[in-house]
């Protein structure tokens, strides 16, 4: 057996393992704030709905609370479109399959997420085949499906209820799909590109993004360029629907959208920017990688950056540079000049870091197989980030929380905390704009007689002397009633949560079981 021969079938089995980890445990991390409202509007529960429950006289238990996380016989296909044009910010392909998905399974979390997980799966070959579209030969194309597959970013995304996975499913199928149109020139295979560009638009806005990506490369070839136009014209009439939902909608689009203009620092961009780039190939959680590895990484991600200009075919390095350039431009770049937090958001960056850890492969896949000491080190440094690549995956798999569920990522915690108290408890929040996803996000996790309230403002509330209350973003109000009788005090590492102990009497044990 040559060396070639059986460094492909290592990199077979390292793609296989890291597919395969999409699949596990697809209940194991906790359901978040956003995908609460992914089982919301899919299943076609009104929001205003969902508010009258919390906000009613008597508290409503957990368990009651979660029939807003499931079917409802009397919710049909007319209530989930209503639900999603609410939404228009979200383009609805994923949530319409995932009303097929999460109405099939027992659980509908692991519905959703297995859906994602499968696009997740699915990515894996679609890089295979676009590197070999790019011009990518022999072990290049095994490196570049390896370092996707062991990646935890793309774990993560893969076992998310949102439309993530599928986003990058086809930002990297329409990519192969138009070098394999421009390169055999067949009616059907535009007909294919053009069917992807649709489905792509559908899944998210930011696709649109790829059509200048493309326009460069048919630009840069000279020719083909009529066929792809009627595509993206084809594509585009198709999209129109969707268009004229949000036309008549601009108003909610601003409202969900303008938590993204809140202003961060310079400092706290980059520094985000540097941890998207080592979460893409290392994520151990609260473990930090020590700053000499950091250093290491960069100076091997900026020389595989020269490596694959100087080297690869111009259509590969336009096509990836592009990708990173335009989401790094339009989408990452004005935080820093105009101020705005998406850059905090790793998901917004996914196609960039997408292209780069293609431009990583592209470019070990060719040490590997140069003559000379470039090799050994090639190896050695493919070697390091597949093994990290997999244990940040076994790391995240074993985890009971993670970052990337951002602001609710210890509300496990919470849960745990309230699940073990003896004391008689209710959970109280003030209006705001988490308090609904994050009750929901709790209740996923509460013991299903917990019982739950939301007040309207301002608060009125005769507080149980002998009763704890955990506070979801409590208002001055609200504290104003309980300081009397209770203190308190705010669950550290949240911001967003607090407990009231009675001021008389024992505190409660939080260690006790229930």
């Amino acid at each position: 057996m040559s060396r070639a021969t059986l460094l492909r079938l290592t990199l077979l089995v390292v793609i296989l393992l890291g597919s395969g980890a999409r699949a596990l445990d697809l209940a194991g991390l906790p359901v978040w704030h956003d995908e609460t409202f992914s089982l919301l509007r899919i299943f076609g529960h009104p929001f205003e709905a969902l508010q009258a429950a919390l906000e009613a006289a008597e508290p409503i238990s957990a368990a009651e609370l979660l029939r807003f996380q499931r079917p409802d016989p009397a919710l049909g296909w007319a209530a989930t479109l209503r639900a999603l044009a609410s939404h228009p910010e979200h383009a609805p392909l994923y949530y319409l399959l995932g009303r097929v998905a999460g109405g099939l399974a027992s659980d509908p979390v692991v519905g959703l997420r297995g859906l994602a997980a499968l696009f997740g799966v699915l990515l894996v070959p679609a890089v295979f085949w676009l590197t070999r579209e790019l011009g990518g030969r022999g072990l290049t194309p095994w490196v570049a499906a390896a370092l996707v597959a062991v990646s935890p970013v793309q774990l993560l995304y893969a076992q998310e209820a949102r439309q993530y996975a599928l986003w990058l499913l086809l930002v990297v199928a329409a990519s192969a799909a138009l070098l394999h149109a421009c390169r055999h020139d067949r009616r059907g295979d535009w007909w294919g590109y053009g069917a992807l560009l649709t489905l792509g638009l559908y899944t998210h806005l930011l696709f649109v993004l790829m059509l200048p990506v493309h326009a460069l490369v048919i630009l840069a070839r000279g020719e083909r360029w009529r066929r792809w136009f009627i595509a993206v014209v084809t594509a585009g009439v198709l999209f129109l629907p969707w268009v004229a939902v949000m036309a008549f909608a601009p108003e909610r689009i601003d409202e969900f959208t303008a938590w993204m203009q809140r202003p961060i620092d310079g400092a706290r961009i980059l520094a985000a920017w540097r941890d998207h780039l080592m979460h893409t190939f290392i994520d151990l959680g609260p473990t930090r990688l020590p700053g000499w590895a950091v250093g290491l990484l960069l100076m091997t991600l900026v020389w595989a950056l020269w490596r694959f200009v100087v080297t690869a075919p111009s259509a590969a390095v336009r096509l990836l540079l592009a990708t990173i350039l335009i989401h790094l431009g339009i989408v990452l770049g004005p935080d820093l000049v105009l101020g705005g937090s998406r850059s905090l958001h790793l998901r917004y960056a996914l196609p960039a870091l997408l292209a780069l850890s293609l431009i990583l492969a592209w470019s070990l896949g060719r040490a590997l197989e140069a003559a000379g000491p470039t090799r050994h080190v090639a190896a050695l440094a493919l070697l390091l980030l597949l093994a990290l690549g997999l244990g940040s995956q076994h790391a995240i798999l074993e985890a009971e929380t993670w970052r990337t569920k951002q602001f609710s990522a210890d509300n496990a915690a919470i849960a745990e905390r309230i699940n073990h108290q003896t004391t008689s408890i209710e959970v109280l929040a003030s209006p705001s704009g988490v308090s609904a996803g994050e009750l929901l996000s709790l209740a996923h996790q509460l013991a299903p007689e917990t019982r739950l309230r939301q007040l309207a403002e301002p608060a009125t509330i005769t507080p149980a002397p002998e009763r704890t209350y955990y506070l979801l973003t409590p208002s001055e109000s609200l504290r104003a009633q309980l300081a009397p009788t209770h203190r308190i005090t705010p669950i550290a590492p949240t911001w967003q949560w607090f407990v009231a102990t009675p001021t008389a009497g024992p505190t409660p044990d939080s260690g006790a079981s229930r």
